[in-house]
C-alpha cells in the first residue's frame, strides 16, 4: 500500500513540474524575416527629397517606415515607448505595391501590431538607426508574420 501511494505521489509531482504557465498572453510576438538590400532601382532625388520633407524625416534620428505588399485592410498599430505613431487600416495598392508610409523615431524600438492576426514584431532601434528606409511586407499564412527590409535606397513609390 505504501508503494502505491509513493508511486502516485511521485507521478503527480512529475506531472506538475512539467507544466509551465505562460500567462494570459493575447498577442504573439514573432521574429520577422529580415533582409538588408540596397540593390533595387532607386527613386530620383526629387522624389526622395519630397518624401522626406512631407514626412518631416530629414533628420538622422528619423527613418521612414513603408508598408508594402499583402495588406488587405487590417488595422495596423505602430508605437514606440513614447507614443502611438500609427493606428489605421492598411490596404496595399496593387499597382505600386505600397500600402502606406510614416516617419519613426529610430532612437527607440518600434512595435508593429496586426489587429487581425493578433501578431506583433519589433523594429529594433540599433537596426533602424543604420537605415533610412524600412520596408515592411505582410506574410499571410507564413510562420513569420512580417518581412522587414532595411535599406538606404528609396524605391520608386509611384
Amino acid at each position: 500500500m505504501k508503494r502505491i501511494i509513493m508511486i502516485i505521489a511521485v507521478a503527480m509531482l512529475t506531472a506538475m513540474c512539467g507544466t509551465v504557465n505562460k500567462g494570459n498572453s493575447t498577442t504573439a510576438e514573432k521574429r520577422p524575416d529580415v533582409q538588408y538590400r540596397d540593390d533595387f532601382k532607386s527613386a530620383g532625388e526629387a522624389e526622395k527629397n519630397k518624401l522626406l520633407k512631407d514626412l518631416k524625416a530629414e533628420s538622422s534620428n528619423y527613418s521612414v517606415l513603408i508598408f508594402t505588399q499583402n495588406y488587405k485592410g487590417q488595422k495596423i498599430k505602430v508605437s514606440n515607448t513614447n507614443k502611438r505613431l500609427f493606428n489605421e487600416y492598411v490596404v496595399s495598392n496593387l499597382k505600386t505595391g505600397i500600402a502606406g508610409k510614416l516617419r519613426i523615431d529610430n532612437r527607440y524600438d518600434t512595435t508593429l501590431y496586426d489587429n487581425y492576426d493578433k501578431t506583433s514584431t519589433v523594429i529594433e532601434a540599433k537596426e533602424a538607426q543604420k537605415h533610412k528606409y524600412i520596408y515592411v511586407m505582410k506574410n499571410p499564412g507564413n510562420k513569420n508574420p512580417f518581412t522587414i527590409t532595411y535599406s538606404n535606397t528609396l524605391r520608386p513609390l509611384e
